[in-house]
């Protein structure tokens, strides 16, 4: 009877072991993350070192975010669990976003706005290192990777964008040999493992992506004037 016990207490020990060691991971994961953006933001905006552990703090709340949306989503294969998780990931950058603009001069703000392939770039390689755990070679190689590819995008979205008002279909499809050639460069930096793990959030990753690229600035939607009551 007692060695039962004390199998059942070493058993909890190393269940409580386990997650601990797990959470100490993914907050681990989230401060590289967070740092790696705040990094790039210091280097694009100039910041001061007033605003660097602010805009740090932001980053890793929003790591932090993605982290748990793709953990919560992690297993569920459905449409339902993809479309949740899209809705999710956009809510987190646009809060980002939201964030840094207390944080950011309107010179900075206006700046950070008007490169857009490049902050495309920095949010797909914000989520990919939350979501596969890049280490620090790969988010360099990764975040070039899809600089390149959001340029492209940019660029394959414009001509369904000036015909007016196209589907999210229509924009997918545009987008799509964009995203492939990304897809296939990304493929040579990832580990298998993390390349299947890819490929099972690949359609929500997308979605995400074309939201963005085709949707307004968060500048330009707080200046768009409000419709009346």
């Amino acid at each position: 009877m007692r060695m039962a016990a004390m199998t059942l207490v070493a058993a909890a020990l190393a269940a409580v072991s386990t997650t601990a060691t797990a959470q100490a991971t993914a907050a681990s994961n989230a401060e590289k993350v967070a740092q790696y953006t705040t990094d790039q933001l210091k280097s694009e905006l100039n910041l001061t070192a007033d605003q660097v552990p602010k805009v740090q703090k932001i980053n890793v709340a929003t790591a932090k975010s993605l982290q748990a949306l793709i953990d919560k989503y992690d297993a569920d294969t459905s449409a339902k669990a993809a479309s949740a998780l899209t809705k999710g990931l956009v809510a987190a950058v646009r809060t980002n976003q939201t964030e840094l603009k207390k944080v950011l001069t309107p010179a900075q703000w206006t700046q950070h706005q008007g490169n857009k392939a490049q902050r495309l770039a920095l949010s797909q390689t914000e989520v990919m290192a939350s979501n596969l755990d890049l280490t620090r070679d790969q988010i360099l190689e990764v975040q070039r990777i899809n600089m390149d590819g959001a340029n492209k995008l940019v660029a394959a979205l414009d001509k369904p964008m000036a015909s007016g008002k196209p589907t999210h279909t229509a924009l997918l499809e545009a987008a799509k040999p964009a995203i492939d050639a990304r897809d296939a460069e990304l493929q040579k930096v990832l580990t298998v493992e993390q390349w299947k793990k890819m490929a099972t959030t690949r359609g929500a990753f997308r979605s995400l992506l074309v939201d963005q690229a085709s949707g307004p600035t968060p500048a330009a939607a707080a200046a768009a004037p409000k419709p009346k009551p």
